[in-house]
């Protein structure tokens, strides 16, 4: 759909432009939507919810034959602040707090607007959500690099996108076409988006909401804008290949932050499992293949990837005690099935068996416990509990698990020119739109991505549904 010539840079190939009618697809009967998602992942569906809720007749297409995108990937968290149910627990936190600690964590090189946007309606969109899906939310008690407890969850074994699919075909006035793909965005001479063209025609639509996820699936897209993660693992959703980005590009949109994604740091790559991120936040610790420590690994997952694609192999070994074992068991009983795990009664016997330098890990494991002393160590990190035998260790790699760049967009998601102008009648979110790490790998906090996919949804949907009178 995209390819990069490079004498006349990215171009999208549509072979439908040109049409000047709307053709009759298959399935779509008479329906004539208002407002046309790209996309049935967690920001498609969020809007197509949020504009039906206003009023607007909605149409979902779908290039894949099941909803979800990149979404079903995600954890059972969303981060937000302001909640009623925060309140509930007397837990103080707000949108200004929320969007502090994206800022501090990108070093302000998000855009402020919309970061402030985001956060500020993190907690309508949780409390919506409760509301407009049916979600009984708890609020968890892991901070995970934020400075309030913020992270939403529900128990059972619900994906946010079964609940969003449970949600949507409630709504009378949404229709979803699976297997549909969107070659392209058509345009009038003025250059304001009039609908989409797809392989049997195009398919009019006064607003046109582009929820296509990111590109860590397209190869000539990372070889571009992000060449550190080529050659690494990407378990994301084998749809996210830039589609919208693509599209958006062609009608003269400005992107931001292109280079932006969030680097996993323990994945299990033979295996396409992962560490939980709570064996290192309760203590466990990352050595190069001298058995040394690199990094502070409370900067999860970011940072501390970040470090790791600057290892020899993108790879290092996570190493942690009997303690943090018990407290994640279930997780890491299932690592232990893959016979990735390995266990010794002394560091430098579980250094033999992972293949790393004995004196290496040995005499990190004494500084690490003799840090715990102070309370510190001299990356920064806060310490709490030495690491004591028997000692655990896995072999984990650094993964691209999502983009978060994209689409330049203001604070209603509409996509802009380079100019800053608006393009008439055109939206973005999710990964399609630039999100709110920043620029690079090591400004992503947990929670931006599903903040700005069903966040930038939703904002979406109800601007998109509000300008056409719905």
């Amino acid at each position: 759909m995209v390819k990069f010539d490079k004498e006349v840079g990215w171009e999208l190939l549509c072979p439908a432009r040109g049409l000047a009618v709307t053709a009759q697809v298959e399935n779509l009967d008479s329906y004539s939507p208002d407002i046309v998602v790209v996309g049935a992942g967690g920001c498609g569906l969020v809007a197509a919810l949020a504009a039906a809720r206003k009023g607007a007749r909605v149409l979902v297409l779908e290039k894949t034959d099941k909803p979800g995108g990149g979404t079903v990937f995600s954890s059972r968290s969303i981060r937000a602040a302001g909640t009623k149910l925060q309140r509930a627990k007397g837990i103080e936190d707000d949108g200004a707090a929320y969007a502090r600690d994206i800022l501090d964590r990108n070093r302000a090189l998000s855009d402020a607007g919309l970061t402030q946007r985001l956060a500020q309606g993190s907690g309508e969109l949780v409390d919506w959500l409760a509301d407009a899906a049916q979600i009984d939310f708890d609020v968890g008690t892991r901070l995970f690099g934020h400075s309030r407890r913020r992270s939403h969850t529900w128990k059972g074994d619900l994906t946010i996108v079964d609940f969003l699919v449970q949600a949507v075909g409630r709504q009378k006035n949404i229709r979803i076409l699976f297997s549909m793909p969107v070659l392209c965005l058509a345009t009038d001479e003025h250059g304001a988006v009039t609908g989409v063209e797809t392989p049997s025609g195009v398919i009019e639509g006064r607003k046109v909401i582009l929820a296509t996820g990111g590109f860590g699936a397209s190869p000539e897209f990372l070889a571009r804008y992000i060449p550190k993660a080529v050659d690494i693992p990407f378990p994301g959703h084998f749809g996210s290949t830039g589609d919208g980005l693509g599209m958006g590009m062609a009608v003269g949109a400005a992107t931001e932050n292109l280079g932006a994604f969030q680097p996993f740091p323990t994945y299990i790559a033979p295996f396409a499992c992962e560490v939980s991120p709570d064996v290192a936040v309760l203590g466990g610790i990352l050595v190069d293949q001298r058995g040394r420590r690199f990094v502070n690994e409370s900067q999860f997952p970011g940072g501390l990837g970040a470090k790791m694609l600057e290892l020899p192999g993108k790879h290092a070994y996570e190493i942690f005690d009997e303690r943090i074992f018990e407290l994640n068991r279930v997780g890491l009983d299932h690592v232990a099935t893959t016979g990735a795990l390995e266990k010794a009664e002394s560091a430098g016997a579980l250094a033999q068996k992972l293949g790393l330098d004995p004196e290496g890990l040995e005499g990190t494991v004494r500084e690490y416990n003799h840090a715990v002393a102070t309370g510190k160590d001299a990356f920064g990190r806060i310490l709490q509990s030495p690491l004591q035998p028997p000692f655990y260790g896995v072999k984990v790699w650094v993964a691209l698990y999502h983009t978060q760049g994209g689409l330049k967009v203001n604070t209603d998601a509409q996509v802009l020119r380079r100019d800053g102008t608006v393009i008439p009648n055109l939206y973005a979110g999710g990964g399609a739109a630039s999100g709110i790490s920043g620029p690079g790998p090591e400004g992503y906090l947990p929670g931006n991505g599903l903040l700005a996919s069903l966040g930038l949804g939703k904002i979406a949907g109800e601007h998109a549904a509000r300008s056409i009178g719905a």
